[in-house]
C-alpha cells in the first residue's frame, strides 16, 4: 500500500493536515504584520489551506512548495475559488528539488512537515537562509508529552529520537539564534477531532470503494493506528506550533 495515497485519502476532508482548530491557526497568523510586497513560503503546503489564509489576511504574495499532486491540485482550486490565484505559485515538488535566493522571504512555514528538511533543526536551518533579516517562520512539529511506549512507536513507525519535548522543540530555535515570539499546543480536542475525521475518511472510502485493491491494507492500518491513539498516543504525542523571528 502507497502510505502517499492513504495520507492522502485520510485527509481528504482536512481543513489542515495537522491537529490544528481554526482558532489556534488565527491566532498564530495575528502577529505576523506583513505588509504589501512582501513574500511567504509554505514547505510542505499540502492543500493550501494555511498558505491561502496568510494571502486573505495579509497583501502578500506566496509560494507553497509540496510532491503530492493531489494536494497541490486542491489548493490551486482553493485559491481560484477565493480569488487568490493570481499571488501563489505552487510547485509540485520537494524543497530539495527547488532553488530560491538566500533571504527572499519575508515569513516561512514548515508546519508539520519539517520532514522535507530531514528533521527539526535542520528546517529552522534551511528556513532561516530563506527568509529576510527581521522576517519570521512559523513550525508545526510533533513533541513527546511522555516517553514513548515500544507499541506506539511501532504504529508510528517512527523512533525515539525522532521527537524531543515541548521544551525542546523552542530549545532548537533559541540555539540557532532565533527568537521565539509566541508558541500553541495542541488541546486534546483538537488531537481527537483530527484524528476522529483520519479514521472516518478511510472507513468512508473503504465503503464507497469496496473493490479498492489496497482494502484490506487499508482497513488493518487505519484500525491499528486507531487502536494506538487511543491506547498511547492520546497521552504521549503533542504537536506545537512555534514562531520565530530572527
Amino acid at each position: 500500500m502507497d502510505p502517499v495515497r492513504f495520507s492522502t485519502i485520510a485527509h481528504r476532508n482536512h481543513r489542515f493536515c495537522s491537529p490544528l482548530s481554526e482558532a489556534t491557526v488565527e491566532r498564530a497568523l495575528d502577529p505576523l504584520a506583513l505588509t504589501a510586497g512582501q513574500r511567504t513560503l509554505d514547505v510542505g503546503c499540502g492543500r493550501g489551506e494555511m498558505l491561502l489564509r496568510v494571502l486573505e489576511r495579509y497583501p502578500v504574495s506566496g509560494v507553497g512548495v509540496d510532491p503530492n499532486r493531489d494536494f497541490l491540485a486542491e489548493a490551486q482550486r482553493r485559491a481560484t475559488q477565493r480569488g487568490l490565484a493570481e499571488r501563489v505559485e505552487l510547485r509540485p515538488c520537494r524543497i530539495a528539488e527547488t532553488r530560491f535566493p538566500a533571504a527572499h522571504f519575508d515569513f516561512a512555514m514548515a508546519v508539520g512537515s519539517t520532514h522535507a528538511f530531514q528533521g527539526l533543526e535542520p528546517a529552522l536551518e534551511g528556513l532561516r537562509h530563506l527568509i529576510t533579516t527581521g522576517g519570521k517562520m512559523l513550525v508545526g512539529e510533533g513533541y513527546w508529552k511522555s516517553d514513548p511506549d515500544p507499541g506506539y512507536l511501532s504504529v508510528l513507525g517512527g523512533t525515539r529520537e525522532e521527537f524531543t519535548d515541548h521544551a525542546g522543540n523552542i530549545r532548537a530555535g533559541i540555539d540557532r539564534g532565533l527568537t521565539l515570539i509566541d508558541s500553541w499546543i495542541s488541546s486534546e480536542q483538537e488531537w481527537d477531532e483530527y484524528e476522529d475525521l483520519y479514521a472516518r475518511t478511510i472507513e468512508r472510502h473503504l465503503v464507497e470503494f469496496p473493490d479498492d485493491p489496497d482494502r484490506v491494507a487499508m482497513k488493518e492500518r487505519i484500525e491499528r493506528w486507531q487502536d494506538g491513539y487511543r491506547r498511547w498516543g492520546r497521552d504521549t504525542l503533542g504537536f506545537g506550533l512555534y514562531l520565530f523571528g530572527t
